[in-house]
């Protein structure tokens, strides 16, 4: 657990300095900068690219999550593993492109009436799926080598410094839209290769063929194991953009671009899940190879604790400052309020669950985990049929906190009966009751005005911050909830004080 904590920390601090530049650039000057359906667009785009990312994978990734233990071997390049993943991206990537064109005309006919700007860009998607597919083959290897670190800084603190760089030579007029595309598009190529680089940098670009050794067995499994890891995190992509999808093409690029706008800040809360996610995975497989059991268990339960306490303490910092936040964003925006905090619901209840994906899916039981997946799929897209014509963007709001919840509760139920692992105790239950009461408290304090000065709002909303931390933080390491952050704090406390 000494490695997840340390690695955790690390990829939290620029995870988190990512997500200032990140909620500057996309949930400040963006909204400024652009039309809601520019910003849709943008939005949109992405998340479609993120799906045919992981189609193009063809689910090479997910199985050397689990199977990569057996290709380790320095010395003889890992076996090829780099080569396989590399090739079979390729393939999957010559297929995609082969897929979005011959799809072009159906989706010029579908998109035309409601969303002619992104008919106008579509192409762009072969591009950003191309580099976006590439970098997560590079980060991927990389995490499995114990390195998660460096693809945390790129992905979460590099890309959006330059994406925000671009955003200011369209700001200063010295560029066109179109053009301001092409600079976007620049970061996720520069994130790719710098992912590359680092990779060669650690002497570990290995693309020689004869060192490739997979015995049979080994090549069924693998082959077998990585069609059902495609299925899953197919799905995965298709849950986080079928929203965006079914708002673009039932409402229009405008409420795409509010609703985009929301689920920045409903992603903030899920930080440090994802740093843990990509430290843990690789360790968690290291102790099914092992028959550690006992390892599992208590990075389960220390996930679900940490994740939690985290969560809620992000969750309330949202909550209660979005008063403020409005305050900065243009006007029209404000139909976001309650999808910031419906799709942070459902990032707290996916983090309060801990690692129970990665457990079940690098298990013998990974099979169900596909399944669980599929099920969301359809369970999202069903709610969001119902709910968007009803609530608008809420409704689709609504509709993923609620498949997060049944979702989530699923998983932790199978993973409980078939490993008896229970990770939740009285810690968790005074998480909750503890950011209940602190956010209450919060709430309490009366708001500046609609048209009081910027500098009185972003005093209030410093102020009030710094009393959520000091009263959320002080309740859990007075209550001594976690152990590891109570021993994070005495060790800060030895070194500076």
């Amino acid at each position: 657990m000494g490695i997840i904590k340390r690695q955790t920390i690390q990829s939290s601090i620029y995870t988190y300095a990512g997500v200032a530049v990140g909620f500057l650039t996309q949930g400040l000057f963006f909204p400024h900068l652009f039309s809601k359906a520019q910003y849709g667009l943008l939005s949109l785009l992405i998340s479609l690219s993120l799906v045919l990312a992981q189609f193009s994978n063809l689910g090479i990734n997910g199985a050397g999550g689990r199977y990569f233990p057996y290709f380790r071997n320095a010395d003889r390049q890992h076996n090829g593993y780099l080569f396989i993943a590399t090739l079979t991206t390729f393939i999957g990537s010559l297929i995609c492109i082969v897929g979005l064109w011959l799809a072009r005309s159906w989706f010029i006919e579908q998109n035309q009436g409601s969303s002619a700007l992104f008919v106008n860009y579509y192409y762009l998607l072969i591009p950003l799926t191309l580099f976006t597919v590439y970098f997560t083959v590079f980060d991927n290897y990389s995490r499995l080598l114990y390195d998660p670190v460096t693809g945390t800084i790129l992905q979460q603190f590099v890309q959006r410094i330059l994406i925000l760089l671009a955003g200011i030579t369209y700001w200063f007029g010295w560029v066109t839209f179109s053009q301001f595309l092409g600079l976007w598009l620049l970061a996720f190529f520069i994130q790719a290769m710098l992912m590359v680089f680092s990779v060669a940098r650690d002497k570990s670009l290995f693309f020689n063929r004869r060192f490739i050794s997979i015995n049979p067995t080994l090549r069924r499994e693998l082959t077998r194991y990585a069609a059902l890891t495609l299925t899953t995190a197919l799905s995965s992509q298709i849950i986080l953009a079928v929203d965006k999808v079914m708002i673009n093409h039932d409402i229009g690029l405008d409420a795409t671009g509010i609703y985009s706008m929301a689920a920045n800040f409903g992603a903030v809360i899920a930080v440090p899940a994802t740093a843990l996610y990509k430290v843990s995975g690789a360790l968690i497989a290291e102790s099914w190879k092992n028959n550690d059991l006992e390892n599992i268990a208590t990075i389960y339960r220390k996930s679900c604790l940490n994740q939690l306490i985290a969560g809620c303490f992000v969750f309330v910092g949202v909550a209660a400052n979005l008063p403020n936040v409005f305050h900065f964003l243009p006007a029209g925006y404000e139909g976001g309020y309650y999808v910031i905090l419906w799709l942070g619901l459902g990032k707290l209840i996916d983090m309060a669950t801990g690692v129970n994906g990665i457990i079940l899916n690098t298990s013998r039981y990974y099979v169900y985990d596909s399944l669980f997946f599929v099920a969301l799929t359809f369970i999202t897209i069903g709610a969001n049929k119902l709910l968007i014509p009803q609530f608008g963007i809420n409704g689709a709001a609504i509709g993923a906190a609620l498949a997060t919840f049944l979702f989530n509760f699923a998983r932790t139920v199978f993973v409980g009966f078939a490993f008896r692992l229970q990770p939740f105790t009285w810690r968790n239950l005074a998480a909750i009751v503890i950011g209940l009461i602190v956010w209450w408290i919060a709430v309490q304090i009366p708001y500046p005005a609609a048209n009081d000065s910027n500098w009185r709002v972003i005093l209030d909303l410093t102020w009030r911050s710094s009393l959520i931390t000091a009263l959320f933080g002080g309740l859990v390491i007075l209550l001594r909830l976690s152990p590891e952050i109570n021993q994070t704090v005495d060790d800060l406390r030895k070194r500076y004080v």
